[in-house]
């Protein structure tokens, strides 16, 4: 399986640099030009090859379309890259390449022919995977800490969704992970002292330069990432069960590219605003409100934070603190981040600017 690992994600960064060098982005065009060399070259079957070049000719396009960005330093645009993959990246099956059989048994496509491995499901993977409602497609296999992981994709359609009768505004931050236009908060107080433990005790390991502090850390990686995603998973399930209670939608603010357009300061606020996961909790909130059948929109996140929930005016010096709001005209003031979800929510049904709410919602 190791052997196929490598030569299979070989074989895909030949591809990528075949599609890159030649200005190829469609699959059938790269598959005439890459398919024979492929199989001779890296010794993959006729199914791993395709997969190989899909998963290049994929990453290639991702390339190609994503926006360009500026060196902060130089202020120069900065080139894009032909993609390449380790060796010990994933290697993608499709539904020909591997077979799900009884018992929970797999058999997967390797470079010594067909290998059967037993798949160690937990009860929410079981029930899913037998679900004769959700279609099964293609896998990724991937290896951490030498244990392998099968990762198996599956469709259902979604339910269509609800017709609104209004929208719950969530503002997104790092202070306060998500506060909702009822004023409920989900701080990120835990995510932060997390982040720092963790920082200070991989560094103490990299000071001691052991075999049982290297040991340590490889077990200490990924745990804050883990950590992290739970508490989106949390975050994002909450506030969709609130939406889908009270019959709403859910409004978000237009982040993308949040990362290039804000300064920090100093290698502290750096490494907190690196570690600020706030794309994947939109994403969770997506996929987790498709599925309830809740509707979410996407609004311009321009001075929401600066615009008074009272009297729309909008201004900087509205903004005192980071936690703090308080409008130089009207004098209204509230928690910073409640404020702006407000602003979100009625941007999402573009009302009026006129205060409807005095006070967060208790609890």
């Amino acid at each position: 399986m190791r052997a196929t690992q490598v030569a299979f994600n070989q074989a895909a960064s030949y591809c990528a640099q075949v599609a890159w060098d030649e200005g190829i982005t469609n699959k059938n065009t790269l598959h005439h030009r890459v398919y024979g060399p492929t199989r001779l070259n890296f010794g993959l079957g006729a199914q791993l090859a395709c997969c190989a070049r899909d998963k290049a000719a994929e990453a290639v396009r991702a390339v190609r379309a994503a926006p360009e960005h500026r060196d902060r330093d130089t202020d120069t645009m900065m080139a894009k890259t032909c993609p390449t993959f380790r060796d010990d990246s994933s290697v993608r099956y499709d539904a020909n390449s591997y077979t799900l059989k009884s018992r929970d048994r797999v058999s997967l496509n390797t470079l010594s022919g067909r290998v059967i491995g037993q798949l160690v499901l937990g009860d929410f993977q079981r029930a899913h995977l037998y679900d004769m409602s959700w279609s099964i497609g293609g896998a990724e296999l991937f290896r951490r800490a030498n244990i392998w992981y099968l990762g198996i994709t599956q469709t259902k359609a979604d339910p269509a969704p609800d017709e609104p009768t209004g929208w719950l505004g969530v503002d997104l931050g790092i202070v306060n992970l998500a506060t909702d236009s009822e004023g409920e908060t989900h701080t990120g107080a835990d995510v932060e002292r997390t982040r720092q433990w963790y920082m200070g005790r991989r560094a103490a390991l990299q000071r001691v330069r052991t075999k049982s502090a290297k040991r340590r850390l490889k077990r200490l990686a990924g745990r804050q990432r883990r950590f992290q995603k739970d508490t989106n998973h949390r975050i994002s399930k909450r506030l969709v069960e609130y939406a889908q209670r009270t019959a709403r939608g859910i409004a978000l603010e237009d982040l993308k590219g949040i990362r290039v357009r804000v300064r920090v300061r100093g290698p502290a606020q750096r490494a907190r605003h690196s570690n600020w996961a706030f794309a994947q909790l939109r994403a969770f909130i997506t996929y987790k409100a498709q599925r309830a059948g809740v509707r979410v929109v996407v609004v311009d996140p321009r001075y929401t934070s600066q615009r008074c929930s009272g009297c729309g005016h909008t201004e900087r010096a509205n903004r005192r603190t980071q936690a703090e709001f308080c409008c130089v005209v009207c004098g209204h003031a509230a928690p910073a981040d409640y404020n702006a979800a407000i602003n979100i929510e009625r941007a999402a049904v573009n009302q009026p600017m006129v205060s409807t709410r005095t006070h967060p919602r208790a609890g």
